[in-house]
C-alpha cells in the first residue's frame, strides 16, 4: 500500500459513484451502463462489470436500492447526507476494530491481554469515528460532476 492509498479501488469506486447519484434529484434513477459512461471520463479504464459488482454490493449492503424493469436502475436508500464513509469503508473493506489488525491468523493468541490491540482498536474507533463525521453529500459538494439530461447507453 502506498503512503496515502488507505482504500481499495472498490471503495473508491463506490465513493464516486455515490457522489454521482447524490448529485441527481431525489427519486431519479442511475443505471450502471450511465455510471460507467461517467467513470470512465474520471478513470478510462473503468471496467463496467467490476463497477456493476461494486454497484450491486452497495445494494446488498443497503446503501443503495436496485429498481428492476425497463426503466430501471439504482438509487440512494436514505438521503446522501445520511450516508457516510464509514457506512461506506466498513461495508466494503471489511473494516472492524473488534478483530486485531495485527494477528497472522483468525485468532489472536494474546486476546484481552493485549496492550497492542487496545491501543490500535482505540485508534481505529478514532477513524472510524472521523468517517461517520464525512457524509457522501459532503464530498459531492467538493466535485463538480456533469449529469448528462438524456444518457442512452451505447450498445457493446
Amino acid at each position: 500500500m502506498a503512503i496515502g492509498q488507505l482504500y481499495s479501488q472498490r471503495t473508491g469506486y463506490a465513493v464516486h459513484a455515490l457522489c454521482y447519484m447524490a448529485k441527481k434529484p431525489p427519486g431519479v434513477l442511475t443505471t450502471a451502463p450511465e455510471l460507467a459512461a461517467w467513470m470512465k471520463r474520471i478513470w478510462p479504464t473503468t471496467s463496467q462489470t467490476y463497477l456493476s459488482n461494486v454497484i450491486q454490493r452497495l445494494a446488498r449492503g443497503g446503501i443503495l436500492q436496485s429498481h428492476r424493469g425497463v426503466l430501471g436502475g439504482y438509487s440512494l436508500t436514505r438521503p446522501a447526507e445520511e450516508i457516510t464513509l464509514r457506512d461506506v469503508v466498513t461495508l466494503l473493506e471489511g473494516v472492524s476494530p473488534a478483530r486485531c489488525g495485527l494477528a497472522l491468523g483468525s485468532d489472536c493468541p494474546v486476546q484481552a491481554n493485549c496492550g497492542i490491540k487496545k491501543k490500535l482498536w482505540e485508534l481505529e474507533e478514532s477513524y472510524l469515528k472521523l468517517l461517520g463525521q464525512t457524509s457522501i453529500a459532503s464530498l459531492a459538494q467538493e466535485i463538480e460532476i456533469l449529469i448528462p439530461q438524456d444518457f442512452s447507453p451505447q450498445p457493446g
